[in-house]
């Protein structure tokens, strides 16, 4: 059994092409021994896809989780059309109302090169505002990080140490071990996507080594972040190549080879945390 913790379905050009392609992609999934995935929210319309997602393709076989959220930068025209993030977010809020969503995210903070003060306030707000919204619903929160740690965890410091806490996990890591070790603490799991495979992610591979294993989870960030080049039964994987929710299976399988147990642990292990994050 494994579960794919993150990834874009509605983003996947088989997605894009029609519905009857999509079906191909999950197919691939469910004959790779996928039976849950988890499709991520990353503006109203993109949450709204993935709720639509969930109820047309899943199954007896293959469950479909969405999560509904406003990533720093997806989410940037539809800030601009609402005039408010507070107007957005109350958008967000009636959206979450519908039993089927896991999750509030994806958000975060994403500080790429040259990123204005104004441009980083505004994510902060959006950021602060869904962190807010997955603390009142007891919901867990999944958050994109870059380059952003310090002011994350200050801010995830201060909400815990009130009377509801809000916990979650940090996707597609990419981190070192002190940033990893500030996540647990916490209360947070960390998520392993392609990168961790990348040949110059020494850093990332030392986390994905030392972490605890009730707090590890397996992601594709499909369609984004293939691993490389790495031998399975039936492919040849490139980096830079189109990522899909079966290829879960290889990061599984070099994160259990980094870490000298036997890939049926690590498989058991991440499906029944994020099981027990997601309550699914």
């Amino acid at each position: 059994m494994l579960v794919d913790s993150h990834a874009h379905l509605d983003f996947l050009p088989a997605g894009k092409a029609g519905i009857d392609d999509l079906a191909g992609t999950l197919d691939r999934a469910k004959n790779s021994g996928i039976d849950k995935i988890v499709t991520i929210g990353t503006n109203l319309k993109c949450s709204r896809d993935c709720l639509e997602i969930s109820r047309r393709f899943s199954s007896d076989s293959l469950e479909i989780y969405p999560t509904c959220g406003l990533h720093p930068k997806d989410a940037r025209e539809e800030i601009k059309n609402s005039e408010s993030i507070t107007r957005l977010v109350n958008q967000l809020k009636q959206l979450a109302k519908s039993a089927r969503f896991v999750a509030i995210g994806e958000t975060g903070l994403d500080y790429y090169e040259n990123t204005s003060d104004s441009e980083k306030k505004l994510q902060r707000e959006l950021f602060e505002a869904q962190v807010d919204l997955a603390r009142e619903w007891e919901m867990p929160l999944v958050v994109h990080c870059r380059n952003g740690w310090s002011e994350i965890f200050d801010l995830l410091s201060t909400v815990n140490r009130e009377p509801r806490t809000v916990q979650g996990i940090f996707h597609s890591w990419t981190g070192d071990w002190k940033d990893a070790k500030k996540a647990i603490a916490l209360g947070f799991y960390i998520s392993f996507s392609g990168i961790v495979t990348f040949s110059n992610a020494k850093e990332v591979q030392e986390v994905a080594k030392k972490v605890p294993i009730d707090r590890i989870l397996i992601e594709t960030d499909s369609p984004f972040l293939a691993p490389e080049p790495l031998r399975s039964a039936q492919d040849k994987l490139v980096r830079g190549s189109i990522n899909e929710p079966k290829n879960v299976k290889i990061i599984g399988q070099f994160i259990a080879s980094l870490r000298n147990q036997p890939f049926e642990e690590i498989e058991k292990a991440t499906a029944v945390n994020a099981e027990r994050l997601f309550r699914i």
